[in-house]
């Protein structure tokens, strides 16, 4: 069944595009269903196929629709937001520049500062905490060493290291 159009066939009528030629589709549906098509397409003046031709179509063109409406609200809500980020920066100026003239601080400033403070003697409580825990690890100061004198081994051969033997049984 072709469908007539703008290009034309040598010889022939006019064909449309392969995308846009009609194509006999035999489907099985629901009796229910098939009631609800009947009813919409007379709803809407067009033919039971028309009416499943439109849905099928809707049904494809809707995920595309709906991302550029989104990408629409997102772009509208990020310029309202920059618009009242621009709109909050002036106030603050304005309200900075009136706590100046009135020799105020600024809260602001105020927080930060005590922020800042608080975290410094966090800071200092933590390596406080660490100092007491490396001392109650470490074992108490025995003093010096205590110099033993051995007569098998001098003192300097226990500092040069271990004596080697050779295997006829003398010292190396």
């Amino acid at each position: 069944m072709p469908f007539y159009g703008s290009q034309s066939h040598p010889g022939g009528p006019a064909m449309a595009p392969k995308d846009q030629e009609l194509r006999a589709v035999m489907t099985r549906i629901p009796e229910g269903l098939r009631r609800r098509l009947e009813r919409e397409a007379t709803r809407h003046r067009r033919s039971m196929n028309a009416e499943i031709v439109s849905r099928l179509q809707e049904s494809f063109d809707l995920p595309d629709h709906a991302a550029a409406i989104a990408e629409d609200i997102n772009s509208e809500l990020n310029s309202g937001f920059s618009s009242v980020d621009d709109s909050l920066d002036q106030i603050q100026s304005q309200n900075r520049a009136i706590l100046s003239h009135l020799g105020l601080p600024d809260p602001a400033e105020d927080r930060q500062r005590v922020r800042e403070d608080t975290r410094a003697r966090i800071e200092a409580r933590r390596r406080k905490d660490a100092e007491r825990r490396a001392q109650t690890a470490k074992p108490p100061d025995a003093g010096p060493p205590v110099e033993t004198k051995d007569e098998e081994a001098p003192l300097s051969s226990s500092i040069q290291g271990p004596s080697r033997i050779r295997p006829d049984g003398e010292k190396k």
